[in-house]
């Protein structure tokens, strides 16, 4: 008898405590994730004037172009965030809009693409005001720039996520 009881408080409290997190991240709004090129715009662009040679009225030209770039991107991703939040509102419904769902993830893959291609055409743009010779190095170094822009994730440590790391993968220390 007395078992019950302290399961029914136990089972009472959990309920209370599962409400009070619940409605903690409901009432409380994430910070918004990271800008995509995590501070590597300007990295990317003393890389592409250095390894380019650009003239100074290339450097202007340029930096007019990164400047639109930036802008783009930035209410492109603001947009992005926008229909994530409207996506994720969803779950608050008792039932879900399930072809709502689908709109909203068709319309966050088309506003990916359309950052792919506002990143595609600023760099088409760049390598159009060089001369023949910094187009080849232009085609020579781009890829650089663009690892400069995205840096790839951490790897996982050995036996996180299911997963041995690849056999090129740095050993941890403690071994």
């Amino acid at each position: 008898m007395e078992n019950n009881r302290f399961l029914k408080i136990v089972i009472v409290f959990l309920l209370l405590v599962n409400i009070g997190t619940l409605t903690f991240l409901w009432v409380t709004k994430m910070p918004p994730p990271p800008p995509p090129h995590h501070g590597g715009g300007n990295k990317v662009f003393e890389f592409l004037v250095k390894e380019l040679q650009l003239t100074d009225s290339q450097q202007k030209q340029y930096a007019t172009l990164r400047d639109e770039h930036h802008a783009a991107m930035e209410a492109t991703n603001k947009h992005n965030m926008e229909l994530r939040h409207q996506l994720f509102d969803e779950l608050h419904t008792a039932s879900t809009d399930t072809m709502m769902v689908h709109r909203l993830t068709d319309s966050i893959a088309a506003n990916q693409q359309k950052l792919e291609m506002i990143t595609f055409n600023h760099f088409r743009q760049v390598r159009a005001m060089c001369s023949a010779e910094q187009q080849k190095k232009f085609d020579e170094v781009i890829d650089e720039a663009l690892r400069m822009m995205n840096p790839k994730p951490p790897r996982p440590q050995d036996g996180e996520h299911g997963h041995p790391p690849p056999p090129d993968a740095p050993r941890p220390d403690n071994f």
